[in-house]
């Protein structure tokens, strides 16, 4: 027991692998003993991890180049020698963990001699060693998922290893940062330990960059041979046709081993941070820059066809840097610059009110939008009511807003007709409830669903009983954005309030125009190579104004499944609102049908809502 619970010996991460670490077969042409000088940037790493003022270590690195041995194995192997503790490895999903266990861990328990004999043989049924579970004097290993909240949640440990954190899902099931839930497993040890390793992915959604963009941002980097200042390799710099890499201060090429003969170093540009962050991309790597050079001139080839995979992969997995998507996307400032004061609390040209509701764990973010001819609108009111959505307060300020009426500069007065209410997050029964007790006056709950049409189904008895409306938001998102597109006042232009002294606060500030351009639509390529729509928004952004667009929009088309027909039947059914006579537009009748008396389109306009 003394052998356990005695201090570490104070040696590092990188000085056991030098010394005890075997390399076996299954992960190398070359199995046996390691050796860092053959990759000297991981030395830093791996000190880093064993540093006990260090509590966070974020590896972006390119592919194949020793991360999962520095920043995992050969850690694991340090911990179970030196500094037993209960330690979790975190990979994508759990079928890679089980595939780490058995092609990555095990082999390594197997062939380096000072781990052999410490966890007992899986063949040995010995409750000790599972696939994904291992025990060894004085602490454990658990593997788990990032697709899997209950085993992020098994126990308490001290080291969390999280492999590959760009593949990990933003939200795991409704319940949050599957990091985050990792991480927590370690409050409750002071000498806790996180590390996180990754090749990055998509600029703005890539989690390894934000990490390390909030750390100290080391690269490797190496010694000019003529002004002795040191950078890192970067493919900007890299001449194709004499293979040479130029230096940013004196802009001498040189050949890479003239750049190696000085040796290499970790050069942080925030070295300050508490959080140790590495850099390094393949062109450090055991590949030649010719063979690079070749990958990249493949790559740029198909690019030119319109097949931007393997462009994607190199600039991922070789420079070790984020893909940035440029896509369909609305200026903010360029929407709040055209903001306009209106004339009353709802504009002339408004037919129908309708509100999106977006639930969060705090609070209900809600907008008020007035429709009118071709889809035109002019946004009435956005805010957040704060409060648990657990409790009844929150949903009793929105049913005084149900309750409200807005004014026409005529003094006539308009309420709400449809509200969509989403049922995403955690808060799907009180959603639920809420709305089935206000069904008669026009409240539903809405499910987002994939796909660029925009249906409104319900797809089981149990929904039709729940009242729910099945969304495709991604083709009401491709609307809202065609229309914020729009320049001129006329069908699809988007109008936005600016307060004044006679109309109260409405809140389209810049943070609603933040939230608004939160998300932008981006062509990428599916698992079967071919090109698809997605909506991306960047890490950490939010986006409930524009949700609650969304949700107004899906408002509008429960009112009616024909809802461009609708609104001219109602703005035509007499003047009313700020209309005057002399300004109906004239309304074709559907094609079979008689045109209704004006007594019969008053029926319809009251039938949805609107105060005549």
């Amino acid at each position: 027991m003394q052998s356990v619970i005695k201090p570490p010996p104070k040696i590092t991460i990188s000085e056991w692998a030098e010394k005890e670490r075997v390399v076996s077969s299954e992960e190398t042409s070359a199995p046996g003993d390691w050796h860092s000088d053959r990759v000297p940037y991981t030395v830093g790493i791996m000190d880093a991890i064993s540093n006990p003022k260090v509590e966070q270590v974020v590896v972006m690195c390119a592919a194949q180049m020793g991360k999962t041995n520095a920043g995992i194995l050969n850690p694991i192997g340090y911990y179970i020698t030196y500094d037993p503790c209960p330690i979790m490895v975190v990979q994508p999903t759990i079928a890679m963990g089980e595939t780490f266990s058995g092609k990555r861990l095990t082999p390594m328990l197997r062939d380096t001699p000072c781990l052999r004999g410490k966890i007992a043989p899986e063949k040995s049924r010995n409750p000790d060693n599972k696939i994904l579970e291992k025990s060894f004097p004085g602490g454990y290993i658990v593997i788990a998922g990032a697709n899997s909240a209950p085993s992020l949640k098994s126990r308490p440990v001290r080291v969390v290893l999280f492999d590959e954190v760009d593949e990990a899902p933003d939200n795991l099931a409704g319940q949050g940062d599957p990091i985050e839930l990792a991480f927590a497993r370690t409050n409750a040890f002071p000498n806790r330990k996180k590390v996180l390793t990754s090749t990055p992915t998509i600029k703005g959604k890539s989690r390894i960059e934000a990490a390390y963009n909030d750390s100290t941002r080391e690269r490797w980097s190496h010694q000019c041979p003529k002004c002795k200042e040191w950078s890192p390799f970067s493919w900007r710099r890299f001449d194709f046709e004499t293979m040479r890499m130029s230096c940013p201060f004196c802009g001498g090429a040189y050949s890479r081993r003239e750049w190696e003969a000085g040796g290499g170093m970790w050069v942080a540009e925030n070295p300050e941070h508490n959080t140790k962050g590495f850099h390094v991309n393949a062109l450090d790597s055991q590949l030649t820059w010719d063979n690079l050079v070749g990958k990249w001139a493949d790559a740029k080839r198909l690019a030119k066809k319109g097949d931007y995979s393997k462009l994607i992969t190199f600039i991922n997995t070789i420079l070790a840097e984020t893909w940035e998507i440029k896509g369909e996307v609305v200026e903010s400032h360029a929407l709040e610059t055209r903001r306009e004061v209106y004339s009353a609390e709802v504009p002339d040209g408004v037919c129908v009110l309708t509100m999106g509701v977006d639930v969060q764990d705090n609070r209900l973010a809600y907008e008020v939008v007035g429709w009118g001819l071709g889809f035109e609108s002019w946004g009435i009111e956005y805010a957040e009511l704060f409060g648990d959505p657990r409790r009844g307060e929150v949903w009793n300020r929105l049913d005084d807003l149900l309750a409200r009426t807005w004014s026409y500069s005529n003094g006539k007065r308009l309420r709400i007709s449809r509200v969509a209410v989403d049922t995403g997050g955690h808060m799907t029964p009180q959603v639920y409830a809420y709305c089935k007790a206000r069904q008669s006056r026009g409240v539903y709950p809405i499910k987002g669903q994939g796909g660029d049409k925009l249906p409104l189904t319900r797809p089981s008895k149990e929904s039709r009983e729940k009242g729910l409306f099945i969304v495709g938001v991604d083709g009401v998102k491709a609307d809202i954005l065609s229309w914020l597109k729009i320049g001129q006042p006329g069908d699809g232009y988007c109008h936005f309030p600016k307060d004044n002294d006679d109309i109260p606060v409405r809140g389209y500030d810049a943070a609603y125009f933040e939230m608004l351009t939160a998300e932008k639509k981006v062509v990428v390529q599916n698992k079967k190579g071919f090109n698809v729509y997605e909506w991306h928004k960047a890490a950490g952004a939010r986006n409930e104004s524009f949700d609650c667009r969304v949700y107004a929009r899906a408002a509008l088309r429960i009112m009616s499944p024909k809802d461009d027909i609708m609104l001219k039947r109602i703005y035509a059914a007499e003047p009313w609102a700020g209309q005057t006579e002399g300004k109906k537009p004239v309304v074709t009748p559907e094609p079979g049908k008689r045109k209704k008396r004006v007594a019969g389109k008053n029926k319809i306009a009251r039938e949805k809502g609107v105060e005549l």
